[in-house]
């Protein structure tokens, strides 16, 4: 049995994907993010209807953000 897939060593690879996240954010809208550590999401991307969202650097995707715990 032949298998194709675009990189060949994926195969061989056993690594497990981070677990996804969704978290609210104060405007209504929704950063989805993968879990690094603890207390660090990396963004993945951002569902809001509101602009100002987008011009936040911290909501990037790619940017990682430290979460502090609630009280």
């Amino acid at each position: 049995m032949i298998i194709y897939i675009p990189d060949p060593w994926e195969a061989f690879s056993q690594t497990e994907p981070l677990p996804r996240i969704r978290i609210k954010l104060p405007s209504g809208g929704h950063l989805n993010g993968e879990c690094l550590e603890v207390d660090q999401v990396r963004v993945l991307s951002l569902d809001s209807t509101d602009p100002m969202d987008y011009i936040n650097q911290q909501y990037q995707p790619g940017s990682i953000i430290q979460l502090k715990p609630g009280v």
